[in-house]
Protein backbone atom coordinates (compact mmCIF):
# COMPACT_ATOMS: atom_id res chain seq x y z
CA UNK A 1 0.00 0.00 0.00
CA UNK A 2 2.52 2.20 0.90
CA UNK A 3 4.80 1.76 -2.41
CA UNK A 4 1.50 1.81 -3.91
CA UNK A 5 0.73 5.65 -2.49
CA UNK A 6 3.98 6.94 -3.27
CA UNK A 7 3.90 6.25 -6.56
CA UNK A 8 0.30 7.71 -6.84
CA UNK A 9 1.79 10.44 -5.53
CA UNK A 10 4.80 10.68 -8.16
CA UNK A 11 1.94 11.42 -10.44
CA UNK A 12 1.48 14.55 -9.14
CA UNK A 13 4.12 17.15 -10.75
CA UNK A 14 2.98 15.66 -14.45
CA UNK A 15 0.83 18.42 -15.42
CA UNK A 16 1.98 21.36 -17.15
CA UNK A 17 3.00 24.48 -14.44
CA UNK A 18 3.91 27.09 -17.22
CA UNK A 19 6.28 28.91 -17.53
CA UNK A 20 8.31 30.84 -20.24
CA UNK A 21 12.26 29.74 -20.63
CA UNK A 22 14.17 32.16 -22.78
CA UNK A 23 16.30 35.20 -22.18
CA UNK A 24 15.83 36.91 -25.55
CA UNK A 25 11.93 36.44 -26.28
CA UNK A 26 11.64 40.30 -25.76
CA UNK A 27 12.27 42.90 -28.52
CA UNK A 28 14.62 44.70 -25.92
CA UNK A 29 17.44 42.13 -26.14
CA UNK A 30 20.30 42.94 -27.98
CA UNK A 31 19.59 41.86 -30.61
CA UNK A 32 16.62 44.15 -30.99
CA UNK A 33 17.60 46.08 -33.47
CA UNK A 34 14.32 47.42 -34.77
CA UNK A 35 13.60 49.04 -31.33
CA UNK A 36 15.63 52.08 -30.51
CA UNK A 37 18.00 51.15 -28.07
CA UNK A 38 18.12 47.89 -28.15
CA UNK A 39 21.88 47.16 -28.80
CA UNK A 40 25.10 47.39 -26.92
CA UNK A 41 27.43 49.52 -29.28
CA UNK A 42 26.48 52.42 -31.24
CA UNK A 43 24.15 51.53 -33.77
CA UNK A 44 23.01 55.52 -34.99
CA UNK A 45 19.94 55.23 -33.86
CA UNK A 46 17.95 57.79 -32.55
CA UNK A 47 20.25 57.75 -29.04
CA UNK A 48 17.76 56.79 -26.65
CA UNK A 49 19.70 53.82 -25.45
CA UNK A 50 18.76 51.53 -21.81
CA UNK A 51 20.54 48.61 -23.26
CA UNK A 52 24.08 49.28 -22.49
CA UNK A 53 24.45 52.25 -20.37
CA UNK A 54 27.77 53.40 -21.59
CA UNK A 55 26.02 54.48 -25.62
CA UNK A 56 23.71 56.97 -23.87
CA UNK A 57 27.32 58.90 -23.30
CA UNK A 58 27.74 59.41 -27.03
CA UNK A 59 24.52 61.31 -27.75
CA UNK A 60 23.97 65.15 -27.27
CA UNK A 61 20.46 64.69 -27.20
CA UNK A 62 17.42 65.33 -25.05
CA UNK A 63 15.29 62.35 -26.74
CA UNK A 64 11.86 60.79 -25.24
CA UNK A 65 11.18 57.22 -26.68
CA UNK A 66 7.67 54.78 -26.73
CA UNK A 67 7.94 51.80 -28.16
CA UNK A 68 4.51 49.39 -28.10
CA UNK A 69 3.39 46.03 -30.18
CA UNK A 70 0.29 47.77 -31.53
CA UNK A 71 -1.00 44.23 -32.33
CA UNK A 72 0.62 40.72 -31.72
CA UNK A 73 -0.79 37.11 -32.26
CA UNK A 74 0.66 34.09 -30.67
CA UNK A 75 -0.05 30.82 -31.48
CA UNK A 76 1.32 27.98 -29.87
CA UNK A 77 0.16 24.28 -30.84
CA UNK A 78 0.88 20.75 -29.02
CA UNK A 79 -0.13 17.89 -31.44
CA UNK A 80 -1.90 14.95 -30.03
CA UNK A 81 -1.17 17.20 -26.71
CA UNK A 82 -3.12 14.35 -24.78
CA UNK A 83 -3.76 11.64 -27.29
CA UNK A 84 -4.46 10.98 -31.27
CA UNK A 85 -6.20 13.83 -32.38
CA UNK A 86 -5.96 16.00 -29.31
CA UNK A 87 -4.17 18.93 -29.90
CA UNK A 88 -3.43 21.21 -27.21
CA UNK A 89 -3.71 24.90 -28.94
CA UNK A 90 -3.23 28.19 -27.20
CA UNK A 91 -3.82 31.79 -29.23
CA UNK A 92 -4.42 35.01 -28.54
CA UNK A 93 -4.17 38.72 -29.65
CA UNK A 94 -2.80 41.91 -27.51
CA UNK A 95 -2.02 45.24 -28.06
CA UNK A 96 1.26 45.70 -25.49
CA UNK A 97 2.64 49.17 -24.25
CA UNK A 98 6.05 47.65 -23.62
CA UNK A 99 8.64 50.78 -23.57
CA UNK A 100 8.42 54.17 -21.97
CA UNK A 101 12.36 56.11 -21.76
CA UNK A 102 13.63 59.44 -21.43
CA UNK A 103 17.60 60.71 -21.88
CA UNK A 104 18.94 63.68 -20.84
CA UNK A 105 22.31 65.51 -20.08
CA UNK A 106 22.98 67.89 -17.08
CA UNK A 107 24.33 70.72 -19.61
CA UNK A 108 25.22 70.22 -23.51
CA UNK A 109 28.95 70.28 -22.74
CA UNK A 110 28.70 67.95 -19.39
CA UNK A 111 30.39 64.37 -20.27
CA UNK A 112 27.14 62.55 -18.06
CA UNK A 113 24.10 61.56 -19.73
CA UNK A 114 21.48 59.86 -17.68
CA UNK A 115 18.37 58.50 -18.74
CA UNK A 116 15.58 56.07 -17.23
CA UNK A 117 12.89 53.80 -18.56
CA UNK A 118 9.98 51.60 -17.80
CA UNK A 119 9.66 48.20 -19.72
CA UNK A 120 6.84 45.62 -19.89
CA UNK A 121 7.97 42.48 -21.13
CA UNK A 122 4.74 39.93 -21.43
CA UNK A 123 6.91 36.50 -21.32
CA UNK A 124 3.92 33.89 -22.06
CA UNK A 125 0.18 33.81 -22.07
CA UNK A 126 -0.85 30.15 -22.50
CA UNK A 127 -4.19 28.49 -22.45
CA UNK A 128 -5.79 25.47 -23.78
CA UNK A 129 -8.20 22.39 -22.80
CA UNK A 130 -9.01 19.18 -23.99
CA UNK A 131 -11.57 16.34 -23.59
CA UNK A 132 -12.15 12.93 -24.45
CA UNK A 133 -15.69 11.55 -24.36
CA UNK A 134 -15.56 8.12 -25.61
CA UNK A 135 -16.79 3.93 -25.01
CA UNK A 136 -13.60 1.86 -24.58
CA UNK A 137 -12.35 -1.07 -22.59
CA UNK A 138 -10.69 1.34 -19.76
CA UNK A 139 -11.30 -1.08 -16.76
CA UNK A 140 -10.76 -4.96 -16.37
CA UNK A 141 -13.28 -7.52 -17.77
CA UNK A 142 -12.61 -9.20 -14.25
CA UNK A 143 -14.90 -6.92 -12.72
CA UNK A 144 -16.47 -4.38 -15.59
CA UNK A 145 -16.74 -6.48 -18.04
CA UNK A 146 -17.30 -4.87 -22.11
CA UNK A 147 -16.22 -1.41 -23.33
CA UNK A 148 -17.00 1.62 -20.36
CA UNK A 149 -18.22 5.11 -20.80
CA UNK A 150 -15.03 7.09 -20.12
CA UNK A 151 -14.46 10.63 -19.97
CA UNK A 152 -11.48 12.31 -19.84
CA UNK A 153 -10.75 16.65 -19.41
CA UNK A 154 -7.54 18.70 -19.24
CA UNK A 155 -6.86 22.28 -19.08
CA UNK A 156 -3.95 24.21 -18.25
CA UNK A 157 -3.09 28.22 -17.81
CA UNK A 158 -0.25 30.43 -17.80
CA UNK A 159 0.41 34.08 -17.88
CA UNK A 160 3.68 35.60 -16.77
CA UNK A 161 4.81 39.16 -17.42
CA UNK A 162 7.79 40.92 -16.23
CA UNK A 163 7.68 44.90 -15.76
CA UNK A 164 11.19 46.54 -15.34
CA UNK A 165 12.32 50.15 -13.73
CA UNK A 166 15.87 51.36 -14.82
CA UNK A 167 18.26 54.11 -14.11
CA UNK A 168 21.04 54.22 -15.88
CA UNK A 169 24.03 56.61 -16.02
CA UNK A 170 26.99 56.74 -19.04
CA UNK A 171 30.00 58.76 -19.08
CA UNK A 172 32.42 59.48 -21.84
CA UNK A 173 35.83 58.66 -20.48
CA UNK A 174 37.99 59.78 -23.68
CA UNK A 175 37.12 61.09 -27.17
CA UNK A 176 36.90 56.50 -27.80
CA UNK A 177 35.66 55.21 -24.83
CA UNK A 178 32.72 55.22 -22.44
CA UNK A 179 31.50 53.76 -19.64
CA UNK A 180 27.81 53.49 -17.69
CA UNK A 181 25.76 51.50 -15.24
CA UNK A 182 22.27 50.91 -15.04
CA UNK A 183 20.37 50.00 -11.92
CA UNK A 184 17.55 47.94 -13.11
CA UNK A 185 14.17 46.79 -10.51
CA UNK A 186 12.19 43.38 -11.57
CA UNK A 187 8.54 42.32 -10.64
CA UNK A 188 7.77 38.95 -12.33
CA UNK A 189 4.31 37.67 -11.45
CA UNK A 190 3.40 34.56 -12.93
CA UNK A 191 -0.01 32.27 -12.10
CA UNK A 192 -0.13 28.93 -13.60
CA UNK A 193 -2.67 26.39 -13.31
CA UNK A 194 -3.52 22.77 -14.60
CA UNK A 195 -6.58 20.43 -13.99
CA UNK A 196 -7.01 16.95 -14.98
CA UNK A 197 -10.62 14.96 -14.23
CA UNK A 198 -10.66 11.29 -15.74
CA UNK A 199 -13.60 9.20 -15.48
CA UNK A 200 -14.83 6.09 -15.97
CA UNK A 201 -17.92 4.29 -15.16
CA UNK A 202 -18.19 0.67 -13.86
CA UNK A 203 -20.57 -1.66 -15.90
CA UNK A 204 -22.65 -3.99 -13.93
CA UNK A 205 -25.02 -5.72 -16.74
CA UNK A 206 -25.06 -9.03 -14.28
CA UNK A 207 -26.36 -7.34 -11.04
CA UNK A 208 -29.66 -5.47 -12.49
CA UNK A 209 -30.44 -3.76 -8.78
CA UNK A 210 -27.52 -1.50 -8.86
CA UNK A 211 -29.51 1.16 -10.63
CA UNK A 212 -26.24 3.48 -9.78
CA UNK A 213 -22.78 1.84 -10.80
CA UNK A 214 -19.52 3.10 -9.29
CA UNK A 215 -17.12 5.35 -10.85
CA UNK A 216 -13.54 4.83 -10.93
CA UNK A 217 -12.18 8.27 -10.82
CA UNK A 218 -9.00 9.90 -10.86
CA UNK A 219 -9.03 13.89 -10.47
CA UNK A 220 -6.10 16.16 -9.59
CA UNK A 221 -5.71 19.99 -9.84
CA UNK A 222 -2.64 22.39 -9.00
CA UNK A 223 -2.54 25.93 -9.04
CA UNK A 224 0.25 28.58 -8.06
CA UNK A 225 0.95 32.13 -8.30
CA UNK A 226 4.01 34.27 -7.37
CA UNK A 227 5.13 37.58 -7.12
CA UNK A 228 8.88 38.39 -6.96
CA UNK A 229 10.63 41.74 -7.07
CA UNK A 230 14.28 41.85 -7.43
CA UNK A 231 17.31 43.85 -8.35
CA UNK A 232 20.28 43.49 -10.76
CA UNK A 233 23.25 46.19 -11.66
CA UNK A 234 24.51 46.29 -14.95
CA UNK A 235 28.06 47.50 -16.12
CA UNK A 236 28.53 48.77 -19.77
CA UNK A 237 31.32 49.74 -22.05
CA UNK A 238 31.54 51.48 -25.03
CA UNK A 239 34.12 52.09 -28.07
CA UNK A 240 33.57 54.44 -30.97
CA UNK A 241 36.83 54.23 -33.59
CA UNK A 242 35.35 55.77 -37.41
CA UNK A 243 33.08 53.35 -38.18
CA UNK A 244 33.84 50.94 -35.74
CA UNK A 245 31.84 50.30 -32.66
CA UNK A 246 32.13 47.90 -30.05
CA UNK A 247 30.00 47.38 -26.86
CA UNK A 248 29.86 45.05 -23.53
CA UNK A 249 27.55 44.62 -21.03
CA UNK A 250 27.81 42.89 -17.65
CA UNK A 251 24.84 42.06 -15.87
CA UNK A 252 24.71 40.76 -11.94
CA UNK A 253 22.21 37.85 -10.80
CA UNK A 254 19.15 38.93 -9.22
CA UNK A 255 18.94 40.05 -5.54
CA UNK A 256 15.66 39.60 -3.70
CA UNK A 257 13.64 42.76 -2.89
CA UNK A 258 10.23 41.11 -2.08
CA UNK A 259 8.22 38.06 -2.44
CA UNK A 260 5.23 36.20 -1.84
CA UNK A 261 3.67 33.17 -3.56
CA UNK A 262 0.30 30.64 -2.90
CA UNK A 263 -0.26 27.10 -3.84
CA UNK A 264 -3.79 25.15 -3.87
CA UNK A 265 -4.14 21.57 -5.19
CA UNK A 266 -6.34 18.80 -4.58
CA UNK A 267 -6.40 15.31 -5.43
CA UNK A 268 -9.08 12.77 -5.33
CA UNK A 269 -8.83 9.28 -6.52
CA UNK A 270 -11.68 6.59 -6.17
CA UNK A 271 -12.34 3.30 -6.76
CA UNK A 272 -9.38 2.81 -8.66
CA UNK A 273 -8.72 -1.11 -8.51
CA UNK A 274 -5.07 -2.38 -9.37
CA UNK A 275 -3.99 -5.96 -10.22
CA UNK A 276 -7.88 -6.96 -10.55
CA UNK A 277 -8.54 -6.69 -6.24
CA UNK A 278 -11.89 -5.87 -6.83
CA UNK A 279 -12.19 -6.00 -2.47
CA UNK A 280 -9.29 -3.38 -2.25
CA UNK A 281 -9.51 -0.10 -4.08
CA UNK A 282 -7.78 2.69 -3.91
CA UNK A 283 -9.71 5.91 -2.53
CA UNK A 284 -7.41 8.84 -2.05
CA UNK A 285 -8.19 12.38 -0.80
CA UNK A 286 -5.88 14.72 -0.81
CA UNK A 287 -6.10 18.71 -0.54
CA UNK A 288 -4.25 21.89 0.69
CA UNK A 289 -4.06 25.54 0.45
CA UNK A 290 -0.93 27.38 1.39
CA UNK A 291 -0.84 31.27 1.27
CA UNK A 292 2.01 33.56 1.81
CA UNK A 293 4.90 31.59 1.10
CA UNK A 294 8.40 32.17 0.03
CA UNK A 295 8.95 32.69 -3.56
CA UNK A 296 12.79 32.79 -5.12
CA UNK A 297 13.57 33.39 -8.73
CA UNK A 298 17.19 33.72 -10.16
CA UNK A 299 18.68 34.92 -13.09
CA UNK A 300 22.11 33.91 -13.66
CA UNK A 301 25.04 36.37 -14.52
CA UNK A 302 25.20 36.92 -18.44
CA UNK A 303 27.72 38.83 -20.57
CA UNK A 304 27.03 40.04 -23.87
CA UNK A 305 29.31 41.93 -26.31
CA UNK A 306 28.64 43.47 -29.57
CA UNK A 307 30.27 44.82 -32.97
CA UNK A 308 28.87 47.25 -35.74
CA UNK A 309 30.80 48.30 -38.84
CA UNK A 310 29.78 51.86 -40.32
CA UNK A 311 29.66 51.40 -44.34
CA UNK A 312 28.51 54.19 -46.90
CA UNK A 313 24.85 53.27 -46.98
CA UNK A 314 24.70 51.56 -43.38
CA UNK A 315 25.21 49.46 -41.11
CA UNK A 316 25.91 45.65 -40.14
CA UNK A 317 25.98 44.72 -36.81
CA UNK A 318 26.46 41.42 -34.38
CA UNK A 319 25.47 40.78 -30.84
CA UNK A 320 26.03 38.01 -28.28
CA UNK A 321 24.87 37.14 -24.93
CA UNK A 322 26.17 34.46 -22.98
CA UNK A 323 24.16 33.26 -19.43
CA UNK A 324 25.51 31.11 -17.30
CA UNK A 325 23.85 27.78 -15.17
CA UNK A 326 21.75 27.71 -12.30
CA UNK A 327 21.43 24.69 -10.23
CA UNK A 328 17.91 23.56 -9.65
CA UNK A 329 16.25 25.05 -7.05
CA UNK A 330 12.48 25.61 -5.97
CA UNK A 331 10.36 28.48 -7.43
CA UNK A 332 7.90 27.70 -4.56
CA UNK A 333 8.37 25.32 -1.89
CA UNK A 334 4.98 24.28 -0.29
CA UNK A 335 5.40 23.60 3.81
CA UNK A 336 5.50 19.70 4.32
CA UNK A 337 1.66 19.89 6.24
CA UNK A 338 -0.71 17.25 6.35
CA UNK A 339 -1.55 16.58 2.32
CA UNK A 340 -2.67 12.97 1.44
CA UNK A 341 -5.65 11.19 3.60
CA UNK A 342 -5.71 7.79 3.68
CA UNK A 343 -8.52 6.88 5.89
CA UNK A 344 -7.30 5.48 9.05
CA UNK A 345 -3.72 5.63 7.52
CA UNK A 346 -1.40 8.20 8.85
CA UNK A 347 -1.66 11.43 6.67
CA UNK A 348 0.95 11.82 4.39
CA UNK A 349 3.11 14.99 4.00
CA UNK A 350 3.56 17.35 0.51
CA UNK A 351 7.71 16.03 0.72
CA UNK A 352 8.42 18.36 -1.95
CA UNK A 353 6.44 16.57 -4.39
CA UNK A 354 3.99 20.17 -4.97
CA UNK A 355 7.42 21.89 -5.64
CA UNK A 356 7.55 24.62 -8.50
CA UNK A 357 10.95 24.04 -9.89
CA UNK A 358 13.23 25.72 -12.21
CA UNK A 359 17.10 24.99 -13.18
CA UNK A 360 19.37 26.34 -16.08
CA UNK A 361 22.06 25.25 -18.61
CA UNK A 362 24.89 27.57 -20.00
CA UNK A 363 23.45 29.64 -23.20
CA UNK A 364 24.81 31.70 -25.97
CA UNK A 365 22.46 33.33 -28.25
CA UNK A 366 23.91 35.27 -31.11
CA UNK A 367 22.03 38.08 -33.32
CA UNK A 368 22.11 39.71 -36.74
CA UNK A 369 21.34 43.47 -37.97
CA UNK A 370 21.33 45.32 -41.13
CA UNK A 371 20.23 48.66 -41.98
CA UNK A 372 20.60 50.47 -45.27
CA UNK A 373 19.85 54.19 -45.67
CA UNK A 374 17.52 54.65 -48.71
CA UNK A 375 17.51 58.24 -48.50
CA UNK A 376 17.63 61.57 -46.15
CA UNK A 377 14.83 60.43 -44.30
CA UNK A 378 13.77 56.36 -44.62
CA UNK A 379 16.34 53.99 -43.24
CA UNK A 380 15.76 50.45 -44.06
CA UNK A 381 16.32 47.69 -41.05
CA UNK A 382 16.02 44.01 -40.62
CA UNK A 383 17.54 41.91 -37.51
CA UNK A 384 17.31 37.50 -37.23
CA UNK A 385 18.62 35.96 -34.00
CA UNK A 386 18.62 33.09 -31.70
CA UNK A 387 16.50 32.54 -28.63
CA UNK A 388 17.55 28.71 -26.78
CA UNK A 389 15.75 27.25 -24.41
CA UNK A 390 17.85 27.26 -21.60
CA UNK A 391 16.57 24.20 -19.54
CA UNK A 392 18.94 21.40 -18.37
CA UNK A 393 17.26 18.44 -19.93
CA UNK A 394 19.05 16.26 -17.40
CA UNK A 395 16.86 17.30 -14.49
CA UNK A 396 13.54 16.17 -14.24
CA UNK A 397 9.94 17.92 -13.66
CA UNK A 398 11.12 21.14 -14.98
CA UNK A 399 7.05 21.61 -15.76
CA UNK A 400 7.82 24.82 -18.46
CA UNK A 401 5.55 24.90 -21.55
CA UNK A 402 8.59 26.70 -24.08
CA UNK A 403 10.24 23.49 -24.49
CA UNK A 404 11.46 24.27 -27.82
CA UNK A 405 13.86 26.98 -29.46
CA UNK A 406 12.64 30.10 -30.82
CA UNK A 407 13.92 32.17 -33.81
CA UNK A 408 13.18 35.87 -34.34
CA UNK A 409 13.04 37.78 -37.28
CA UNK A 410 12.55 41.81 -37.28
CA UNK A 411 12.20 43.96 -40.54
CA UNK A 412 11.23 47.82 -40.70
CA UNK A 413 11.85 50.79 -41.09
CA UNK A 414 12.85 54.38 -38.91
CA UNK A 415 11.54 57.72 -40.62
CA UNK A 416 13.55 60.85 -39.38
CA UNK A 417 12.62 64.52 -38.79
CA UNK A 418 13.95 67.19 -37.37
CA UNK A 419 12.22 66.93 -33.76
CA UNK A 420 11.37 63.16 -34.57
CA UNK A 421 12.15 59.71 -35.49
CA UNK A 422 9.04 57.00 -36.49
CA UNK A 423 10.03 53.31 -36.24
CA UNK A 424 7.93 50.70 -37.59
CA UNK A 425 7.99 47.44 -38.56
CA UNK A 426 7.16 43.64 -38.98
CA UNK A 427 8.09 40.81 -35.55
CA UNK A 428 8.39 37.14 -35.99
CA UNK A 429 9.16 34.17 -34.19
CA UNK A 430 8.97 30.78 -34.91
CA UNK A 431 9.65 27.61 -32.63
CA UNK A 432 9.75 23.94 -32.86
CA UNK A 433 10.70 20.18 -31.33
CA UNK A 434 9.78 17.20 -32.64
CA UNK A 435 9.81 15.41 -28.54
CA UNK A 436 7.19 17.66 -26.35
CA UNK A 437 6.03 15.19 -23.61
CA UNK A 438 2.32 14.86 -23.49
CA UNK A 439 0.83 15.72 -19.82
CA UNK A 440 -1.87 12.83 -20.17
CA UNK A 441 -2.52 10.29 -22.95
CA UNK A 442 -6.19 9.55 -23.48
CA UNK A 443 -5.15 6.75 -25.97
CA UNK A 444 -4.30 4.04 -23.63
CA UNK A 445 -6.08 5.11 -20.19
CA UNK A 446 -6.91 1.61 -18.38
CA UNK A 447 -7.38 1.29 -14.33
CA UNK A 448 -3.61 -0.12 -14.67
CA UNK A 449 -2.05 3.03 -15.41
CA UNK A 450 -4.11 5.13 -12.76
CA UNK A 451 -6.69 6.37 -15.54
CA UNK A 452 -3.96 8.54 -16.30
CA UNK A 453 -2.81 6.40 -19.81
CA UNK A 454 1.03 6.37 -20.59
CA UNK A 455 2.39 9.85 -21.83
CA UNK A 456 4.60 9.84 -25.20
CA UNK A 457 6.53 12.39 -27.44
CA UNK A 458 5.07 14.58 -29.88
CA UNK A 459 5.45 17.73 -32.30
CA UNK A 460 4.92 21.38 -31.33
CA UNK A 461 5.48 24.45 -32.57
CA UNK A 462 5.03 28.08 -31.40
CA UNK A 463 4.68 31.39 -33.77
CA UNK A 464 4.16 34.64 -33.24
CA UNK A 465 3.50 37.62 -35.45
CA UNK A 466 3.21 41.64 -34.19
CA UNK A 467 3.93 45.18 -35.25
CA UNK A 468 6.43 47.28 -33.84
CA UNK A 469 5.53 50.97 -33.67
CA UNK A 470 8.16 53.50 -31.74
CA UNK A 471 8.08 57.18 -31.46
CA UNK A 472 11.49 59.14 -30.56
CA UNK A 473 11.21 62.91 -29.89
CA UNK A 474 14.52 64.92 -29.92
CA UNK A 475 14.31 68.28 -27.89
Amino acid sequence: MKKYLLFLLLLIPGLLKAQDAHYWGSNFSPAGFLTPGAAIVNTLDSGVVYLNPAVMAWSDKTATSISSSIYQYDYVKIKNGVGTGKNLVSNNTKIIPQLISKTFKLNKDHPLTIGFALIQNPMQDFQTSQRQDKKANVLSDSYSPGDEVYIGQFDAQNRTTETYAQLSVGKRLTHKLAAGITVEGMLRRAETSSNFSSRALFNTNNDPDVIFPPIARYDLSYRTDYTYAGLRVKLGLSYDSGPHHLGMLLSSPLAKLYTKGDVISDLNIANLISDNDVKNPYNLLGSTRQNNLKATYKMPLSLAAGYAYDYDLGQIYIAVEYFGSINQYSILKPDDISFIKTGSSPSTENTGLLNLTDGRRNVMNVGLGYSRVINDVFTLMSSVRTDFNYLDPKMDDQGHVSLWDNYHAQVGGNFKRRKFNLRAGLLLTYGRTGSYNQPINFDNISDQNQLMGVPGTVPAKHFTAGLLISYVHNF
